[in-house]
């Protein structure tokens, strides 16, 4: 799912938030954790078109766990509804990721990657994550009209990268 995706679940999960605990910076965290998480994928993307190794794949905040620690963190030692909006918002972040990119849920188990090496094949199987790069800008509002330019500027240098590198580097 793209940014427009995340800010709408998120800002659902915000508003929900917000309804439930009357805290309205509660909305505000939802809000910034559900879009932020994507964050972690500019490390991949370093590694694909920079460093030229596609073998792995590690979106390191994209983890269920990391939504249970904090329902654990809540549930028994602490309550406060940035905590409860955080959770939420990240659960909503993975579980729609999950559903639109239609891997298993073991891909998204933070602990399972590191079991496999973060293996892009293992976790991704039958995908080249290296051109994930042809969806950015149909995820972005108005994509189309970049889409003429990205294509004649920036795909050709993102193809230059990835000759010569693959599962094997």
């Amino acid at each position: 799912m793209g940014p427009v995706g995340h800010i709408a679940v998120s800002a659902a999960v915000g508003a929900v938030t917000w309804g439930i605990t009357g805290s309205p910076s509660a909305a505000g965290a939802a809000l910034a954790i559900g879009v932020l998480v994507d964050l972690d994928h500019l490390y991949d993307f370093y590694n694909w078109y920079i460093r030229r190794k596609r073998r792995k794949l590690h979106i390191l905040l994209h983890g269920w766990e990391y939504s249970v620690a904090i329902f654990f963190i809540l549930g028994l030692l602490y309550y406060h509804p940035l905590l409860l909006s955080a959770a939420l918002a990240h659960l909503a972040h993975i579980g729609s990721d999950h559903y639109r990119n239609g891997l298993s849920p073991l891909a998204y188990s933070i602990i399972y990657r590191f079991s496999v090496g973060f293996d892009a094949s293992v976790l991704a199987p039958g995908r080249d994550v290296g051109l994930s790069y042809r969806a950015w800008t149909h995820m972005l509002p108005f994509g189309h009209f970049i889409q003429p330019w990205f294509r004649r500027k920036i795909e050709p240098w993102i193809l230059s990268r990835l000759e010569g590198s693959g599962a094997d580097d």
